[in-house]
């Protein structure tokens, strides 16, 4: 069975741990064009994780998984320019940061987001995906909220499952055909 830990819970010497950043900073393929392939990515955010934002799951003391959330207009990654104008240059560093900025505003609309979750592929079918949707919503519940939401890729049928297996369900459609994703909602009134 995997171990859940808030990433603030572990030590400095655990969190400086690449691997850690590298796994955390895999997530938003969708905004590839804005912020690279996952060794731009980790070089862009690798160092401004809020890791009070992120649930790591390890199995035999590797990390194999995490979840990511937001709430109070803060997420997992701190919104900084400069790792973008050296990676891209001043004008398209400017423009790309700009643009990922646009896209992480444009979830603050939900009061708890589960911003990303991500198990390794030998990891995945252990329940570990799961485990991580749970502890998410348990910190959901301990600071109050009474639901938590979520983006999901309309073309990810699997993670959609393993959303609606765990309590979520679809919201309408939305009228804005970018991104392209299904907002999912999970009510913890009732679950906790």
């Amino acid at each position: 069975m995997a171990k859940i830990v808030l990433g603030s819970d572990l030590t400095p010497e655990a969190l400086a741990n690449p691997q850690l950043a590298h796994l955390v900073t895999g997530g938003r393929g969708s905004l590839a064009f804005l912020i690279g392939d996952n060794a731009c990515r980790e070089r862009l955010l690798g160092t401004s994780i809020h890791w009070d934002r992120v649930l790591l799951a390890f199995e035999d003391g590797a990390a194999v998984g995490y979840v990511a959330f937001k709430h109070h207009l803060r997420g997992p990654f701190a919104l900084r320019p400069q790792p973008f104008v050296r990676e891209f240059g001043w004008p398209m560093g400017w423009l790309r940061f700009a643009g990922f900025c646009l896209s992480e505003l444009r979830e603050w609309r939900y009061p708890f987001l589960l911003y990303g979750l991500r198990v390794s592929k030998t990891a995945r079918h252990h329940g570990i995906g799961s485990a991580l949707v749970q502890a998410c919503c348990q910190q959901a519940a301990a600071r109050g909220f009474k639901e938590v939401f979520l983006e999901v890729p309309l073309d990810n049928d699997r993670a959609r499952a393993l959303y609606l297996h765990n309590g979520f369900r679809l919201l309408r459609k939305r009228w804005v055909p970018w991104p392209p994703v299904r907002s999912m909602q999970r009510r913890l009134e009732a679950v906790l």
